[in-house]
């Protein structure tokens, strides 16, 4: 993505987070001061692809423990070893159909 529409991309970033802050404030609605914080992070996110990525894989990591949480400890252990032999080697879409079937066990919706 070219300078001028990361500079573009973060200033209007910086403009939503800190009209919801503001709102958020006013109406002491902190979920919806969080999601300004969240933009006004994003906004400067934009500006380095770098932090970006790193920022992306704290995300992949939260949705991991997430997915792990959902999950009994049974089911947890058989991932945690599946993962362990194939990791590398299996498709996104064959990742996901056995975490489904991890999940279906356990009364969760499955992935899309």
């Amino acid at each position: 993505m070219d300078k001028d529409r990361c500079l573009d991309l973060s200033s209007k970033f910086l403009e939503m987070g800190n009209s919801l802050m503001n709102e958020g404030q006013k109406n002491k609605n902190y979920s919806i001061v969080q999601s300004g914080t969240i933009l006004v992070l994003l906004g400067g996110l934009m500006l380095d692809q770098d932090d970006m990525q790193e920022f992306m894989s704290l995300c992949s990591m939260f949705s991991s423990k997430k997915i792990l949480d959902g999950i009994d400890d049974e089911s947890r252990v058989k991932l945690i070893e599946y993962l362990k032999r194939k990791g590398a080697n299996e498709t996104y879409e064959s990742f996901i159909k056995r975490i489904n079937k991890l999940r279906g066990g356990s009364g969760h919706t499955p992935l899309g």
